[in-house]
């Protein structure tokens, strides 16, 4: 079974953050993901550095370079979700982002074309209760012939999620225009690249919810 790494870079609310970058990281073999963290823990504890998390924002450029590095050289196929906001704050709800993670979702699942995939998505929601919720959206949201585990992982204690917050972050910064190098460093393992709007995104459900009223 395909594992699918999900995690944002860029926040919603906030009308600063032009985009929304959601990227996930397709792992056929787990112990290939597992080696990626390892080289970069034994790496970092080499430089002496410690660390709760590896994350885009806070790795230095060299953990940064390593970490994307590695996950070209694992052959890790990765899809993005470039979310223009158009200048909109879009509440931080469990439905919101269950679209957002939806739409990447659908886009996975044409291109496998396989009928089980496990999705593990960073915990962007702390209560159990949100993150119910916010299977239920996405469930409603997919294509329907998908049979999807949806996992939430703390990145803090499981590293592995962060696959995905890299990456993420790197696109994320193409279209800021912060910063070129580390997109560059995993562009060829880019399968989807797709710009969507918000406010498309939100017609595009509307739609398909209408057809089933």
């Amino acid at each position: 079974m395909l594992i699918m790494f999900i995690d944002e870079s860029g926040t919603l609310p906030d009308p600063k953050d032009k985009f929304i970058v959601i990227c996930g990281v397709g792992v056929k073999k787990i112990k290939e993901a597992e080696n990626v963290i390892s080289r970069i823990l034994a790496s970092l504890r080499r430089r002496e550095i410690r660390v709760r998390e590896i994350k885009f924002y806070y790795a230095g450029e060299n953990t940064k370079r390593q970490f994307l590095s590695g996950i070209v050289s694992a052959g890790f196929e990765i899809f993005t979700l470039v979310v223009d906001k158009k200048g909109r704050k879009i509440a931080d709800t469990s439905e919101n982002f269950a679209l957002l993670i939806a739409d990447l979702v659908n886009e996975i699942n044409l291109w496998y074309k396989i009928e089980k995939i496990n999705f593990v998505v960073d915990r962007h929601f702390q209560r159990k209760t949100d993150q119910d919720k916010f299977n239920r959206y996405l469930r409603t949201e997919i294509n329907k012939s998908l049979k999807c585990q949806i996992q939430h992982f703390d990145s803090q204690q499981n590293f592995l999620v962060n696959i995905a917050d890299m990456a993420a972050g790197a696109v994320l910064w193409k279209y800021s225009g912060k910063d070129l190098q580390f997109y560059n460093l995993i562009k060829e393992n880019i399968i989807i690249e797709k710009i969507v709007s918000w406010p498309e995104i939100k017609r595009k459900s509307l739609s398909r919810n209408k057809k089933f009223t």
